[in-house]
């Protein structure tokens, strides 16, 4: 079981990694500065752009916003599970 769930974080993890890959390509394509190497973090520094940027061209919030917070989400439980088995 525990395997299980270490695969799965790590599955979520990804996930949340592309979402995060999205929601960055997003905002540099309406010409915010985003760098690379600092890509864990500006994440939640250009959150709220993202979520003022998509209600302004599209009405809603997009994908990428759902995705990002469920794959965290989902990890942060896999991970309180996993020490929760040992």
């Amino acid at each position: 079981m525990a395997i299980t769930l270490l695969i799965l974080l790590v599955l979520f993890a990804f996930l949340n990694f592309y979402y995060s890959i999205q929601i960055l390509r997003r905002i540099s394509n309406s010409e915010v500065n985003v760098s690379f190497f600092e890509i864990r973090w500006q994440v939640h520094k250009h959150m709220g752009k993202y979520k003022q940027l998509c209600r302004s061209e599209d009405g809603h919030l997009g994908v990428a916003w759902y995705g990002y917070w469920c794959s965290l989400f989902l990890m942060f439980v896999s991970l309180v599970l996993i020490f929760t088995m040992l």
